[in-house]
């Protein structure tokens, strides 16, 4: 699969939209696949490796900018879709440009597939991606999670330490997961079970080294330690005893192809 084929045209296009989108007062951040490539340059190569093609761009927003967001992506060629936008009462802009046939979609204030991820106040975090913490919850939220999401984890999780083991700028809050964890276990339960699930793809992917697949071990389950160590809510608690028995997620009725 070549270059052409894996759309990385998409990285560049997200990026001189989020450019000329800061010009204009307009904060717009990457999320997504393309995000993912941004945020692990030194593991890069595994994404082709692994051939991870990307399928549209996909931007975190603030609400209270939606009309800017409008006039300045309708400028830059994209087509809205008035829909979604009006379904969604302005939490999901979705666009198409006619000539390239690129999709982008803007999620304002938070991402709520299966389960919430707020965006308010953490857009400053980083730039121009959302943060790396934001991006493994975007993954691991998905409760029919495919093949996509676990490569793009797998490479996430051996580019970036938790911030407990080693503080950086791009590290993986810790704390900021367990918080979320500890207090929603319908999150917890899904976000977890996920999580589980990706060492189990290591030996897929032989561009993966022995010491690499070990330090994606390790991180996997040293954030699942802090996860079931952390005290719970009382809201937590008697939500566990229902278990899985009642739907503890949001349900998707169209499959996003975004991620």
């Amino acid at each position: 699969m070549n270059d052409q084929s894996l759309h990385l045209e998409f990285v560049d296009e997200a990026l001189r939209l989020v450019s000329d989108a800061e010009k204009e007062g307009i904060r717009l951040r990457i999320l997504g696949s393309v995000a993912y490539r941004l945020v692990c340059p030194e593991h890069v190569h595994l994404f082709q490796d692994m051939q991870r093609a990307l399928t549209d761009v996909d931007f975190a927003a603030e609400k209270s900018q939606n009309q800017k967001i409008r006039e300045f992506l309708m400028n830059q060629g994209y087509e809205p879709d008035e829909g979604v936008y009006m379904a969604s009462e302005g939490s999901r802009h979705i666009y198409l440009h006619p000539e390239t046939q690129l999709n982008v979609d803007v999620f304002a204030d938070e991402l709520y597939f299966c389960h919430r991820i707020p965006f308010k106040g953490r857009l400053e975090l980083e730039s121009p991606t959302i943060c790396t913490t934001d991006l493994l919850l975007e993954k691991m939220q998905i409760v029919e999670i495919n093949l996509k999401d676990f490569k793009d984890t797998l490479v996430l999780m051996l580019e970036h330490p938790l911030s407990h083991q080693e503080d950086g700028p791009r590290s993986i809050d810790t704390d900021y997961i367990v918080d979320l964890m500890r207090k929603d276990w319908g999150f917890y339960y899904t976000f977890t079970e996920n999580l589980k699930r990706v060492p189990g793809y290591i030996d897929e992917f032989p561009s993966i080294t022995k010491e690499e697949g070990q330090t994606i071990r390790e991180r996997i389950d040293e954030l699942l330690r802090c996860i079931e160590e952390a005290p719970k809510t009382m809201k937590w608690k008697l939500r566990a005893k229902i278990g899985t028995r009642s739907l503890w997620y949001q349900e998707v009725t169209e499959k996003s192809e975004q991620f």
